[in-house]
């Protein structure tokens, strides 16, 4: 007779939380209610502001560290005031993982917040503590810290990686670069656990695509530009006029003021690759939506920043996939997502090989492409199989 495992209480600090559409969100939406169906009994700690999640389990609201903008200049007063921040809300916690009886503390970022705060729980409690990588943090190569801002930011996360019991990343690129600089001791702690998909958040489309359709979904930023596509499918054009005729490219939620690309820059820079009669742009959707769109699409499109050992794998990767609607990427050679694209069955392209992406997308838009996609190598995304995986883990750190 098989013994039934004990049930595992686990109190997870998500800052992001459903029904908030932000990546973290959503994957700690689809991850939590998975623990559930596999025996563990989940807590969760977010940010207060926003609607509730509408799910069965203790949640509890924790107040966002913010002071006004006089008060930041002080620096030596900010030092203090988020000294005291960290201290109430670490105590706080502490008393929830009391109350529950938890047994496991899991951090997820982003926000790195998280982290911070779960290191000073396991300080508190001893309880044992599992932390999370999403982006790097004093690695992160978008980023330009001050050298007073990266000796404070390389002091926390060199105190959350030393209390973790076990450190989760979500590829192997950031596990190396981010650990590199730490003892190789540590290394042995960790384990890359990629992001996950849901098949019960697809829904069954009927596709009726009277031209090729190509969409990008996300937003456009200075470091993951649309220029080698526009100029890809300029050139194609060019070569072949009638190929216009053929297809249809969606914008989907790309144009954002903040990040330098708004409907009117976006519009102009459409012009000027002679796409604008071809392209629509349209309006943010909602996250289920945006997979219903997914799959009506015949191409979907990543473009992933021109950096050099990229850690990065979006999450949006592991969406896109799951629709079952081929995948083409504007990624450096090597980089997560070139690694994920090749594997599942699918071309990407760095910033340079814009003579092979445009013959690439001229022989995809008529239907000289046959894309054949590796099934079998998407099932480690599901999330019953990261789940699995990350629950084995806390399981581990109880022995």
């Amino acid at each position: 007779m098989t013994m039934k495992k004990e049930k595992l209480k686990v109190l997870c600090i998500s800052l992001r939380t459903p029904p908030a559409v932000r990546p973290q969100a959503i994957l700690i939406g689809k991850m939590i209610p998975e623990w559930i169906r596999q025996g563990v009994e989940p807590v969760a700690v977010t940010y207060e502001g926003g609607e509730d999640w509408d799910i069965d389990i203790p949640v509890y609201k924790i107040p966002q560290f913010k002071i006004n903008r006089y008060l930041n200049k002080l620096i030596l007063l900010r030092w203090f005031l988020r000294f005291w921040y960290y201290k109430k809300i670490s105590q706080t916690i502490a008393e929830i993982t009391k109350k529950h009886n938890c047994q496991v503390l899991f951090s997820f970022a982003n926000p790195v917040e998280s982290n911070v705060i779960g290191a000073k729980v396991k300080k508190l409690t001893g309880i044992k503590y599992v932390s999370h990588f999403s982006d790097p943090w004093y690695d992160h190569p978008y980023e330009n810290f001050s050298w007073r801002q990266a000796r404070k930011i390389l002091r926390q996360e060199k105190e959350f990686v030393s209390l973790s019991d076990w450190v989760i990343f979500v590829t192997k690129q950031m596990r190396e670069l981010v650990m590199k600089k730490y003892p190789a001791e540590w290394k042995k702690r960790t384990e890359v656990i990629p992001h996950c998909y849901d098949l019960k958040d697809y829904v069954e489309v009927e596709k009726n695509n009277d031209k090729f359709v190509i969409s990008y979904i996300g937003v456009f930023y200075k470091e993951r530009n649309p220029k080698p596509l526009f100029a890809a499918l300029k050139k194609a054009i060019d070569r072949d006029k009638s190929l216009k005729s053929k297809f249809r490219m969606d914008l989907i939620g790309a144009a954002n003021n903040y990040s330098g690309y708004s409907q009117e820059n976006i519009k102009k820079m459409l012009a000027e690759y002679d796409l604008d009669d071809v392209t629509e742009i349209l309006p943010f959707v909602e996250y289920k939506e945006s997979l219903r769109l997914m799959k009506l699409a015949d191409c979907l499109v990543v473009i992933d920043a021109n950096f050099s050992n990229s850690p990065f794998l979006p999450s949006k990767v592991v969406d896109y996939a799951a629709t079952g609607t081929p995948i083409l990427g504007i990624t450096p050679k090597g980089s997560p997502p070139a690694e994920f694209l090749e594997n599942f069955g699918c071309r990407s392209f760095d910033y340079r090989q814009i003579d092979e992406l445009s013959d690439y997308l001229d022989k995809l838009i008529k239907g000289e492409i046959k894309v054949n996609l590796n099934q079998e190598f998407l099932k480690q995304y599901d999330v019953r199989e990261t789940s699995k995986r990350l629950i084995n883990i806390f399981r581990e750190v109880l022995k």
